[in-house]
């Protein structure tokens, strides 16, 4: 069975906002990598994501990808808007993450998806000058999995908790264990 990427709302949009700026068409090639299990391993701390990925050399090759983090004004900006609307809290009571926050996060001026590769900081240890090259859209295919197992990465990358900044205003959120 072949390995699906962009499955919920927000990886395929993660994809598909990526995919708008492949001007080298190099998120495909990626895709491949992704596929075949080239992806040693994937780690995401905060803001800054780590992977290892086998290429054509018996060394797997280091990939780093750092997402610019969110400036707090514009948090509370969101969160006060998404306080205000009982139905996306609802929502969030039941981790899903309703599409209108993608809305509300715009209209605050928060960009959760790229629009341009150089919206991240990124960086890929094989010999290959271009960004991104195939070892770096692989580990963003994988990304895209992760996204479509827990959607609230989206903002997590941004360094925002989203069920956290509600925690802080008395609104509660049950984590998920």
């Amino acid at each position: 069975m072949a390995i699906e990427f962009g499955k919920t709302w927000w990886g395929e949009h993660w994809l598909r906002s990526l995919e708008n700026v492949d001007y080298n068409n190099r998120l495909p090639r990626g895709a491949s990598y992704a596929r075949r299990g080239n992806v040693v391993s994937v780690k995401i701390k905060e803001n800054e994501m780590q992977a290892r990925v086998k290429g054509s050399r018996a060394t797997p090759y280091r990939v780093t990808i750092i997402v610019p983090p969110f400036f707090e004004e514009e948090v509370e900006q969101l969160i006060d808007q998404i306080a205000t609307k009982p139905a996306l809290i609802s929502k969030l009571l039941n981790r899903e993450l309703d599409p209108a926050i993608l809305t509300i996060a715009e209209e605050v001026g928060l960009r959760v998806f790229p629009r341009q590769w150089t919206d991240f900081k990124m960086q890929c240890s094989c010999p290959d000058w271009a960004v991104p090259c195939k070892h770096l859209a692989a580990v963003i295919y994988m990304i895209s999995r992760e996204i479509d197992n827990n959607p609230f990465l989206v903002f997590e990358m941004h360094r925002v908790n989203l069920i956290g900044e509600l925690k802080k205003r008395g609104i509660f959120v049950e984590e998920q264990k």
